[in-house]
């Protein structure tokens, strides 16, 4: 039996973990919690309010507070945070996107992690290039989540711009990011409704084959 803590970026992929990972992982021994990343506190009460994200400096306390509460080597790490828009003092970020190879770039950004944090149980993660690549491995399931005919019409040019691309290959450009070709094609698309819908509808599986990376991570989580 293994605890795993999965500290995610926000709301969204809480719910992706609390539904969908969680449950997988849970049935091979491998007992998940979700850690979002606290953005601030109320400055009158003092309670944390986790909408996600934010600089690179919330990750590192929160991540290493939670280490520091869970020293046992029955305990692992892992975060699911997105390479595109990585937190502006993230290390080394200007070498780091100097890399044009994004699958390297990735790579590259979890060793820097890794070192940061100098833990053997820490397995970090960066999704290529959002979690949304995730719904765009969906999108047959997001069409049963949608009514409105506008959407459903962008939602087949959506199929079209990325056809021949794996969800993971759909790119970090400011407007071709996959929240981004969401956002244009569907107007009535809201991350946090339709998108742990889908994702959850599709399956695991179908993720898993779809996207060889985030395939990768899930393989190494269940070795735990």
């Amino acid at each position: 039996m293994k605890r795993l803590i999965i500290v995610v970026e926000g709301p969204t992929e809480g719910e992706f973990v609390k539904h969908v990972l969680g449950p997988h992982l849970d049935a091979r021994s491998v007992f998940t919690s979700t850690l979002i990343v606290t953005t601030r506190r109320d400055e009158r009460t003092g309670a944390k309010l986790n909408k996600g994200g934010g600089p690179w400096r919330n990750w590192d306390r929160d991540l290493r507070r939670v280490m520091g509460e869970n020293p046992g080597p029955d305990v692992a790490f892992t975060t699911l945070i997105d390479l595109y828009g990585l937190p502006k003092d993230f290390p080394q970020l200007e070498a780091l996107s100097g890399i044009g190879d994004t699958r390297h770039r990735a790579s590259e950004v979890e060793t820097v992690m890794s070192k940061q944090f100098g833990d053997r149980r820490f397995i970090p993660y960066v999704q290529r290039h959002e979690f949304e690549a995730l719904v765009l491995a969906s999108l047959r399931a997001l069409a049963g989540v949608l009514d409105a005919e506008e959407d459903l019409q962008g939602l087949e040019q959506l199929h079209s711009d990325i056809a021949g691309h794996s969800p993971e290959d759909v790119n970090d450009g400011t407007e071709t990011a996959p929240s981004k070709r969401l956002l244009a094609r569907i107007p009535s698309y809201r991350k946090r409704l339709h998108g742990p819908l889908a994702v959850e509808s599709t399956g695991l599986e179908s993720l898993r084959a779809a996207c060889p990376r985030f395939d990768a991570w899930v393989t190494r989580l269940e070795g735990l």
